[in-house]
């Protein structure tokens, strides 16, 4: 603490540590009042300044000094006031304040934490953090707004807090809250500042957060495994399912589907035999039951459809019938997972949409007319290569037009034997649509001639002894997680957005036309790219056929649903939206009534590659991809 060349002080910091700091002038100067700039030991233009502590010290530290006071013993020379404030950039940032003998005050906080390090999180979560400051100086503190600085300030928000404007004594506190949401794949660093009346003139805080993709909102598919059939007492008692009855399904651990943190689930639900017209509604177990419907029926019908519903208390979901007694049969095709910090980041498939197209039908002159009996093909198609070897599952919906008898439809990847569960029943001379998630298998030298190239494919049964025409249209694809850029699923329980008996979201189709409807923010967001679906028609006027697709682009030459007079029927449906979340509904003829209830959406998550950039200037999703079926596929016996 002597001298004229320098001034050293150790002393207990307020983290309970001892620390000492080492101010010297530059070389043959003396300690002086003023703003001087600092390097570890000093030169003939700069001061010293070495910080130094618990084992930690920077041999290559650069700052500044600012003395405030200082005064001598003029017989010795000796110091006998000390004040100033120091800076240290390199290394580690650190800055205070030093008092000897003098009455200058000053303001000061210590932090808690001394950082904000929001570790690894999911792209699309957020986490929350909240900092703690205390005036430990001799005089009061007061400090501004707080504010986030630096490359990464998107990636953090201000939620919260006591701070701004406030004046704190010694030992008093004040809060600020800070969301951590992560920008992209990596690290995102930013500095949340407070100017204030100290010396140094504000406070700041480091941030860091980390963004991983995870496997949140990926699908797996599963070779289809029956879970429920109440005729067999398989998943339920063995009986019809009763008027006013909720059964509660085991999915979790069954068919194929683990245990863990699974979202939602994907099940083929067919109604066998019901004693009067009704509906099934299929929702999550432990919710309110939702205004919805999945399968609309009339008496005796059979008939599936696919369900996307996400998974409720104990691992179960729940299906509701209002009246008469029904068989009910499910069958899982496959699973979304939840969000789980520990799951791989490429646990499982993303969505990607391709232009709605139709990729068969039996009925084109060139394909050689109706499958008969017991017969299948294979069906390639390419999506070039950039995707076709990632494919593992088609989105498509099935048709089954004018059947000479009673039967079913089955879908797989077209290898092995052909699996029992059924894709889509349906009677003679009707037409039964379905939605379908098929797994795909790469088809080499039998489709490209070529044994190192390989298209995925599908395989397409008719399991009936007479003829029946099939139609398959495409709507998008489930990738290996592999390709930046793709859509995940986020689970919503059961939401009605559409019926046009009461008026919501559209009006009773009196005839050909269009309607555009935007979905509401209770189900759809920014970054809704498509709605998971289940679309209905009620009692038209004559047969006729529905399709929806994104507002904004080209209608489709597809089908969502295909009707006949005084039909009720229901199909699964992934709709595109456009920018305003808005969509469109096509009636081809006659008078209709149209319900569409939602139970999940496809999400892109900014950061997580694969984007194309708006003029605004705003991600988003990659454009919808057109494909071609390869070749002309042949029909073999099974």
């Amino acid at each position: 603490m002597r001298g004229a060349e320098g001034f050293y002080i150790t002393a207990q910091a307020a983290d309970g540590n001892s620390y000492s700091v080492n101010v010297g002038a530059p070389t043959g100067q003396q300690l002086a009042v003023g703003t001087f700039p600092t390097t570890r030991m000093g030169d003939a233009t700069h001061y010293s300044l070495d910080v130094s502590g618990q084992g930690f010290g920077c041999n290559d530290s650069a700052g500044s000094v600012t003395i405030h006071e200082i005064t001598r013993d003029p017989s010795t020379n000796d110091v006998t006031t000390f004040a100033a404030t120091y800076h240290q950039q390199t290394c580690l940032e650190l800055y205070g304040e030093i008092r000897w003998h003098s009455g200058r005050g000053y303001a000061e906080t210590t932090q808690s934490p001394t950082w904000a390090g929001f570790g690894t999180v999911g792209l699309g979560h957020s986490v929350t953090k909240t900092v703690t400051l205390t005036s430990t100086g001799s005089t009061p503190i007061t400090l501004q707004a707080p504010k986030i600085e630096g490359t990464g300030a998107a990636a953090f928000k201000i939620t919260g807090g006591t701070c701004a404007g406030a004046t704190r004594s010694y030992g008093q506190t004040c809060t600020v809250t800070v969301q951590g949401t992560p920008t992209k794949i990596g690290d995102d660093f930013a500095t949340l500042t407070m100017a204030d009346n100290s010396d140094r003139g504000k406070r700041s805080f480091s941030l860091s957060i980390t963004g991983r993709l995870g496997a949140e909102g990926t699908f797996q598919p599963l070779t289809p495994s029956r879970i429920l059939d109440t005729r067999e007492g398989n998943g339920a008692p063995k009986a019809p399912l009763g008027a006013n009855q909720t059964l509660h399904l085991q999915v979790l651990g069954r068919g194929g589907v683990p245990q863990g943190a699974i979202s939602a689930v994907v099940l083929n639900v067919t109604v066998v035999s019901p004693t009067s017209a009704g509906y099934l509604t299929v929702f999550p177990t432990g919710v309110a039951r939702p205004l919805a419907s999945n399968l609309n029926y009339q008496a005796g019908w059979i008939g599936a459809n696919a369900v996307t519903v996400p998974i409720g208390t104990g691992g179960k979901v729940d299906i509701f019938n209002p009246g008469g007694n029904v068989h009910v049969v499910a069958d899982v095709l496959g699973y979304y997972y939840g969000y789980d910090q520990s799951q791989n980041d490429y646990a499982a498939g993303q969505y990607w949409r391709t232009v709605p197209e139709r990729i068969l039908d039996s009925r084109d002159p060139g394909f050689g007319g109706a499958f008969g009996g017991f017969e299948w093909i294979r069906l390639p198609v390419s999506y070039g290569t950039k995707y076709d070897s990632h494919i593992r599952a088609l989105a498509v919906n099935i048709t089954a037009v004018d059947p000479s008898q009673g039967g079913y439809i089955t879908t797989w990847n077209g290898y092995g034997d052909v699996p029992t569960a059924s894709t889509l029943n349906f009677t003679p001379h009707s037409i039964v649509p379905n939605f379908a998630i098929v797994p795909t298998a790469m088809c080499f030298y039998e489709c490209s001639g070529n044994s190192n190239i390989g298209y995925p494919s599908i395989g397409i049964a008719n399991m009936s002894s007479g003829k029946t025409h099939i139609i398959v249209d495409i709507f998008g694809f489930y990738d290996d997680g592999q390709v930046p850029g793709g859509l995940r699923f986020h689970p919503l329980t059961p939401t009605r957005i559409v019926d046009t008996r009461s008026g919501l979201g559209a009006k009773t189709f009196t005839g050909a036309g269009t309607q555009t409807v935007k979905a509401p923010a209770t189900v759809a967001g920014d970054n809704t790219v498509a709605l998971v679906s289940n679309a209905t028609g009620v009692n038209p006027s004559n047969s006729t056929y529905l399709s929806l697709w994104a507002n904004g682009t080209a209608q489709p030459t597809v089908s969502n649903l295909n009707l006949a007079r005084n039909d009720l029927r229901s199909n699964a449906a992934v709709i595109g939206v456009g920018g305003n979340n808005d969509f469109n509904i096509f009636n081809a003829a006659w008078r209709v009534d149209v319900v569409i209830d939602v139970s999940g959406t496809f999400e892109y998550i900014p950061g997580s590659g694969g984007s194309s950039v708006q003029a605004n200037g705003l991600p988003q999703a990659p454009a919808p991809l057109t494909g071609t079926v390869v070749g002309t596929p042949q029909k073999r016996k099974i």
